[in-house]
């Protein structure tokens, strides 16, 4: 898509008001709980609107997995409004509201960007995020257009001060103001900027693919936890395949993986593909989903070294795992007991692989992995399809009948 393509009509004043009639978008498919957030914000005289993925979410047919709210009502005023709530955050303080059933609705204050009085006389870094604006100078913290939709329930409208309704409709990922300047601000918007694109089956703007190739560096600022996080948002995002493929396009691979990068880069091409098979086929809400999308990064490498076939003992092979999980750990600061999941995992494959009447087979059915395990070998067999050989056997001992149980006669009755 050409950068003439992503222009935008002069006629067009901002903030727009996209009426109903306009839009699909309706309160039905709202949570009732963020409905009701809303309606008393507004009961005390205070502006509020829904904000974010939700709205997006919404707008493109999807079931959000959360709402937010945004109001000109401050933390402490939202916080007397609702005696189920609590103000969290120290770098970005608002409010959480609770209702039964798990559910919570998170309340912003609209803010703004600090004049150079302000910069000046700073104390408390801190602060400088919780200097309360209007709507519009909210919308322009934000970090894409998509995301800064307002959607005010009263009166059925949506408010779009940036063209971020051109933009949803368009597919595509642009953010507000200049990239390089946003990416600056916070480096992890590169990464949200991906996944969007992924999950979304949006492409980047220009101007965002190239403040990410020129500017992929800034990432390794970011601390390890929230870029862990990333990492594993983007794995279980359903879209993981397609994100490597962007991630490793632009250049962010050696970066987001200084250490196991060595061993994903040659062979990135069948990465991507045992990523784009596990989006298809992978529970992602599984305990074990976490392990299986991070041993499939290490995978190909592994396969290149210790093939299913080769006569390597199952020492040989753990000691190479152990290598490589020894190195994603590093990446991401995977706690013991992913790494082990890991291991674990990784190992069973190569167990898969020596068939159902190897020694230890039967131990090996009743590990509580094991059935992860299959799974893992099975997005692999897709990819690999001589190794489908290896399921095989595994679906002929399945589908053998039980001998009947057998008994002998007790001596004593035998005459």
């Amino acid at each position: 898509m050409s950068e003439g393509s992503l222009s935008y009509s002069l006629e067009v004043s901002y903030p727009r008001v996209i009426p109903r009639s306009e839009h699909t978008l309706s309160r039905k498919d709202v949570w009732p709980e963020a409905l009701k957030v809303i309606r008393r914000i507004g009961k005390f005289g205070y502006t509020a609107y829904l904000v974010g993925g939700g709205v997006r979410d919404l707008l493109l047919g999807k079931k959000p997995k959360d709402f937010d709210v945004v109001t000109d009502a401050t933390p402490e005023e939202v916080r007397r409004l609702f005696n189920n709530s609590r103000i969290i955050g120290k770098r970005f303080r608002l409010v959480q509201v609770y209702f039964r059933g798990g559910r919570i609705v998170e309340v912003s204050t609209f803010r703004r960007e600090p004049n150079i009085q302000e910069l000046e006389g700073i104390e408390d870094p801190y602060s400088l995020n919780n200097l309360y604006g209007s709507p519009y100078q909210d919308v322009l913290r934000r970090d894409f257009t998509i995301n800064a939709l307002f959607y005010d329930p009263k009166n059925f409208t949506i408010i779009d001060y940036v063209g971020g309704w051109e933009d949803l409709h368009r597919g595509v990922i642009r953010a507000i103001g200049d990239p390089k300047e946003r990416f600056a601000e916070d480096p992890v918007r590169m990464t949200r900027a991906l996944e969007f694109a992924s999950r979304l089956g949006f492409s980047l703007h220009p101007s965002v693919e190239e403040a990410i190739k020129d500017g992929g560096w800034r990432i390794t600022q970011a601390s390890s936890e929230r870029l862990r996080e990333e990492i594993m948002g983007i794995l279980l995002s359903g879209a993981s395949g397609h994100a490597m493929d962007l991630i490793s396009r632009l250049g962010l691979v050696s970066h987001l993986f200084p250490r196991t990068q060595e061993i994903m880069v040659p062979h990135m091409d069948e990465v991507v593909s045992l990523l784009i098979k596990a989006d298809g086929s992978l529970r992602r809400d599984s305990l074990w989903a976490p392990a299986q999308f991070l041993a499939l990064l290490l995978l190909p490498w592994l396969k290149s070294l210790c093939p299913f076939s080769s006569k390597l003992t199952m020492g040989e092979t753990m000691e190479t795992i152990a290598q490589a999980v020894v190195m994603v750990k590093s990446d991401l600061l995977l706690s013991a007991h992913l790494s082990h999941s890991i291991r674990e995992l990784l190992l069973a494959l190569w167990k898969v692989a020596l068939g159902p009447k190897a020694r230890g087979a039967v131990r090996f059915v009743e590990k509580e992995h094991f059935r992860a395990a299959m799974d893992l070998f099975r997005v692999e067999s897709l990819v690999y399809r001589e190794d489908r050989v290896f399921l095989k056997q595994w679906r002929e001992r399945g589908s053998r009948k039980r001998k009947p149980f057998y008994r002998n006669k007790p001596r004593g009755s035998q005459r």
